[in-house]
């Protein structure tokens, strides 16, 4: 059954047609005072190194809003993805797929996941410093810490990798 209009209506009103999700048009137009960041996921273990990753321990890359990690120099970041392999100092901060970016040095604290180097490859926890022994905070509802000696206070660089700087959620 179709309606005829007669010429005193007023005007048909439809309602805009709303882009479809994931088309082009959904997408907020580029913005060219947003610079994006390529920041290197690395292999589970991996050393960041002292200035960059061995391209052997690159599995990926992560785009980052420059805007979202700072004043922070790019070439300085690396990230890692949270595995259940590496969730014992990380639960209740951090969940499986999430990936965490840090940056190369940062100051210590026990609010701050760090990369810490262990003779078994790069572990990432939530750490506190104890005199010359580094603590490697349990995540919750772990009991049992586990501690890195230090030579000294000024091996605590060499020890630390990096510290976080952004948490990306999965």
């Amino acid at each position: 059954m179709t309606t005829k209009r007669r010429r005193s209506d007023p005007p048909l009103r439809t309602r805009p047609s709303l882009p479809r999700p994931g088309s082009a048009a959904s997408l907020p137009p580029p913005d060219a005072t947003h610079e994006i960041v390529r920041v290197p996921v690395l292999a589970e273990g991996a050393d960041p190194g002292r200035t960059t990753p061995s391209p052997l321990a690159v599995r990926d890359r992560v785009l980052v809003d420059r805007d979202v990690v700072g004043g922070h120099v790019p070439e300085r970041l690396f990230a890692y993805e949270v595995t259940a392999a590496n969730l014992r100092h990380l639960r209740g901060v951090a969940s499986p797929g999430d990936r965490i970016v840090f940056r190369r040095g940062g100051a210590v604290a026990p609010d701050r996941v760090c990369a810490v180097r262990t003779e078994r490859g790069v572990v990432l926890s939530r750490v506190r410093v104890e005199g010359r022994v580094l603590v490697l905070l349990p995540g919750e509802g772990g009991a049992e810490a586990e501690t890195v000696e230090l030579t000294d206070v000024k091996a605590l660089p060499g020890v630390i990798a990096g510290t976080h700087v952004l948490l990306i959620r999965h």
